[in-house]
């Protein structure tokens, strides 16, 4: 029997016993139309960081940071790098997360920041290599790591971001 395996990208493997060309294109047929949806879901103002103009903000960033000194003092220009790294980190998010409130630090990084006061609030810093750091304050509980943005965002960091944002706590 085949086997299909779908991730974000589309087919990542295709492997049978006797397969005909009939499995082959239903294959295909089926990524084709996944990735009209995805795509169709990603433009959605309600539901995606596009649709809600979060990759034009970051773009925003980089063209207002992209030079040393860019703070009026010694700040690290943003690279393309690090824009490339936040942008492809931000599109790992599942539908519906609230857009954060993205910016430069002097250290040439991007922060996204998600706040409601001081005691509700998770920062996520995107360096160079693909390096993040994130900070959260959650009511009593601090919590703070990192890992990496090239890679499909964690659970953890997605329940940290909806505690912060949500309207029940």
């Amino acid at each position: 029997m085949p086997t299909v395996a779908m991730n974000f990208t589309g087919i990542s493997g295709y492997a049978d016993q006797g397969s005909s060309d009939q499995y082959v294109s239903a294959a295909r047929y089926i990524d084709q139309e996944r990735k009209k949806v995805s795509s169709h879901l990603h433009k959605s103002k309600a539901l995606s960081f596009i649709g809600r103009g979060t990759l034009q903000e970051l773009q925003k960033t980089l063209e207002e940071c992209s030079l040393g000194g860019w703070d009026g003092e010694r700040a690290k220009p943003v690279t393309r790098e690090v824009w490339w790294n936040a942008r492809v980190f931000l599109w790992s998010f599942p539908l519906g997360i609230e857009s954060p409130e993205i910016g430069a630090e002097p250290d040439g990084a991007i922060t996204l920041e998600w706040y409601r006061s001081p005691s509700r609030v998770i920062s996520i810093s995107i360096n160079p290599g693909g390096r993040l750091y994130f900070a959260a304050i959650i009511g009593g509980e601090r919590r703070h790591g990192d890992g990496f943005a090239l890679f499909e965002v964690s659970e953890d960091l997605v329940k940290l971001i909806e505690n912060v944002t949500s309207e029940n706590v």
